[in-house]
């Protein structure tokens, strides 16, 4: 999966224009970019003569080159596709396009033809420390573009197996969620969908909402079951209908065990 971490507002692009900053391609023709999986579930696309890297949310209509509907699974490495979508591209490093609507095989690669790239691959998809917690990220629309932000972490319990074999395991409690200082706040115009993105993909995510009227309340009662996340390609997650002025509380499942990540929405 996912290894950054920092991630920027993106910006909307007037029309005619596709990626912000050094991106530069046209909204009027798809980009044409080599597909290289990577990590877990992951993969990165350079754009074919720039040199640009980033990643898409794969859409449901993916082609070989005959037209005929295939899956990501038959995607190969090296291989060149035609990418089409709404243009807005987040400002992170590399670049995320979420609104991807369509991808098609232009030409079909061989493994070895994304050799050339394998710094770019180490450096963004190292070997995860075991004891390294998961991390996430939120994603949503607003008036003034693509927005993309790092939720809080808060309470978890964790087991891993350390350099030497050793199995470790790590608890720590956090008050509610409503007692939680400085939480990240995601400023949004109205009800709205948002995305979480996993760096791992979890195996199991519920989403809780409290009033933000009982932020720094140490008993907010059992909150509302927020509308069920459901699951996505690329560890992603989405949440309906999220509604102003609530704090969320997001509690996530793996193997390892268990974290919680909060937010709040304004």
């Amino acid at each position: 999966m996912k290894k950054w971490k920092c991630f920027l507002t993106a910006v909307v692009i007037a029309a005619g224009s596709m990626f912000v900053g050094c991106q530069g391609f046209s909204s009027a023709k798809p980009i044409e970019a080599m597909y290289i999986p990577a990590g877990e579930d992951g993969h990165l696309m350079v754009g074919e003569g720039t040199g640009n890297v980033f990643t898409v949310t794969m859409p449901e209509n993916i082609q070989d080159k005959t037209g005929k509907k295939i899956s990501e699974d038959d995607l190969n490495r090296g291989d060149i596709v035609a990418i089409y979508g709404d243009g807005i591209m987040l400002e992170s490093y590399p670049g995320q396009y979420p609104g991807v609507t369509k991808i098609k095989v232009v030409k079909e690669g061989k493994a070895s033809d994304a050799d050339q790239y394998q710094e770019i691959l180490d450096e963004f998809w190292p070997e995860k420390d075991p004891g390294e917690l998961p991390y996430l990220n939120i994603s949503y629309r607003a008036s003034y573009g693509e927005v993309s932000a790092s939720a809080m972490q808060g309470g978890y319990s964790w087991s891993y197996a350390d350099k030497d074999g050793v199995e470790q395991n790590e608890t720590a409690d956090s008050v509610a969620v409503t007692q939680w200082t400085d939480l990240p706040v995601m400023n949004v115009d109205g009800t709205t969908d948002m995305e979480l993105y996993f760096d791992t993909k979890p195996e199991k995510v519920t989403a809780t909402a409290f009033p933000a009227e009982l932020s720094g309340e140490s008993d907010p009662g059992a909150g509302a079951e927020a509308c069920a996340p459901r699951p996505g390609r690329d560890g992603n997650y989405t949440i309906k209908d999220v509604q102003k002025d609530m704090i969320y509380l997001i509690h996530g499942e793996w193997g390892n065990g268990w974290v919680e990540f909060g937010f709040e929405v304004e």
